[in-house]
């Protein structure tokens, strides 16, 4: 399933009842994490209220808590960690994120067991309105994680996360995702996830979201090195190639001087370019003539292009050209 499904198969199961405990699985750097806390966030719990338990790293103890002799001293008592004493019971709507429950040990899975069943961590009862959450890896991934018990697997329900570039097209138009990274997916989208465990360096949403980040105005052998080093030499050459076909467009303030007459081009490289440049430059003001200009495009530029001016730049949906086309195409526009 992808990103969008789980998230609204999960908020729909979650507003009905708290008792299923939904994991989602997949390779490293799907968004996996990030899914998770959404749907928390979408149920309207804060972050204050909510716990992130990383079972790779956490020991059985670490549910149970440690033992302390009683007042009388005539039996030992569970000190619970904080984690845990968090989502006591009485303390009202509250989450629990397992990170990475699949690189947990055996003994680590088992103390889950009874916290997801029972709703106990050791022996403190957690709150009767407690959500809990899951994530993990997969054991081809070659990430660490290590077979999950069938008993772990009978209390929650899985969801195998496939990544799939419109939804994630759409998180990075709302996240100031650099355009050029945008359209350079859409061109090529199986980059944006190409997990092979037997390479050190992959191409995934994470890393992109990474090189995103690295300043385009170092210079061109520096830059090259740095999306090398988070996607790996292969999606580096293509995406920096790519980038030169952008910078090489021509002026679109230009090309909106006379929309009827410029040329339309024809690579499909350089329309992908082009259709993000023009999405970006639109606005209320401009949009009948980057209008003018789009409808001699082919007909799936043109859909792309309008419904990303339609998420970045809302008002240009006043406008005649807009409502001409959402009149026409109301089936892809949301």
């Amino acid at each position: 399933m992808n990103y969008q499904d789980i998230f609204d198969s999960c908020v729909a199961q979650f507003n009905t009842t708290n008792r299923i405990v939904p994991v989602i699985r997949g390779a490293p750097g799907g968004g996996k994490s990030t899914l998770s806390r959404n749907i928390i966030k979408a149920l309207g719990i804060t972050e204050e209220r909510t716990v992130e338990f990383n079972a790779s790293l956490r020991e059985p103890s670490d549910i149970l808590g440690i033992p302390f002799k009683s007042a009388d001293a005539s039996h030992a008592m569970w000190l619970p960690p904080e984690e845990m004493y968090k989502l006591r019971a009485g303390t009202g709507r509250c989450a629990l994120i397992l990170e990475e429950y699949s690189d947990g040990t055996m003994p680590m899975q088992n103390g889950l067991c009874r916290v997801i069943l029972d709703r106990h961590a050791g022996q403190l009862p957690l709150s009767k309105e407690l959500y809990i959450i899951g994530t993990g890896n997969r054991t081809e991934d070659k990430s660490g994680a290590n077979r999950v018990s069938t008993k772990f697997h009978n209390r929650v329900r899985v969801y195998d996360l496939d990544v799939a570039i419109d939804p994630w097209c759409s998180w990075a138009l709302d996240a100031g995702i650099d355009v050029v990274l945008i359209q350079f997916l859409r061109f090529r989208p199986n980059l944006l996830m190409d997990f092979d465990p037997n390479r050190a360096v992959n191409p995934t949403p994470r890393k992109w979201e990474d090189v995103a980040m690295i300043p385009t105005t170092l210079p061109s052998g520096l830059y090259f090195g740095s999306v090398a080093g988070d996607v790996g030499e292969g999606a580096a050459a293509e995406y920096t190639g790519f980038r030169r076909i952008y910078e090489g467009l021509p002026n679109i303030d230009a090309l909106l001087l006379n929309p009827a007459k410029a040329e339309v081009p024809t690579d499909p490289a350089v329309l992908f370019a082009l259709s993000g440049a023009l999405a970006h430059k639109s606005s209320k003001d401009n949009f009948d003539r980057v209008w003018e200009f789009v409808s001699r495009m082919p007909i799936d530029f043109q859909v792309m292009t309008v419904c990303d001016v339609s998420k970045l730049k809302p008002e240009v949906r006043n406008t005649k050209a807009f409502v001409q086309f959402a009149t026409k195409n109301s089936n892809v526009l949301v």
